[in-house]
């Protein structure tokens, strides 16, 4: 009981003090991991190498605890009416830009390693792309090589969920 009463007034005075830790100081910020994870929109796209703003279509990137999908598509393709396997090649390469990737990726610090599992190209499949990830609130950047130049690009998304 003697203990009981020593810790109860050693909580009091440092609760006085202000030196005892609240909820909110306890409680650790959500990692990197934890905060990429969602659905993100992209809204600007930079051409580092060569200080170039990039066209983008509407993309979107899916993060989960350990995949990223990724899907693009032409904001100004022409709404066609019938389904692909009814195409010309004219009307198949209108729908143009499109793309699909699904990724398994690791995290280490900000660092990113994405493993292409499914591509709408099988050329890119298989291939581990390196890359670097920052979040900040409802911003994701992120950089890296680009697979189809080499170029240092960085696409900077908008948190949609």
């Amino acid at each position: 009981m003697k203990h009981l009463a020593i810790c109860a007034i050693c909580i009091a005075l440092f609760s006085a003090c202000g030196a005892a830790p609240t909820a909110e100081a306890t409680s650790e910020a959500p990692s990197l991991h934890d905060q990429m994870l969602g659905l993100w929109q992209v809204i600007d796209i930079q051409n580092l190498t060569k200080g170039e703003d990039q066209p983008h279509a509407r993309e979107f990137h899916v993060y989960t605890a350990s995949h990223e999908m990724i899907i693009l598509a032409g904001a100004d393709r022409p709404k066609l009416t019938k389904s692909i396997s009814d195409m010309n090649a004219e009307e198949v390469m209108s729908q143009q830009p499109v793309g699909a990737g699904f990724y398994g990726y690791t995290i280490d610090g900000n660092k990113v390693s994405r493993t292409n599992i499914v591509a709408l190209s099988a050329f890119y499949e298989g291939r581990t792309i390196e890359g670097e990830i920052e979040v900040d609130g409802d911003t994701l950047v992120y950089r890296d090589a680009h697979s189809a130049d080499g170029d240092l690009r960085q696409w900077t998304m908008k948190r949609v969920e």
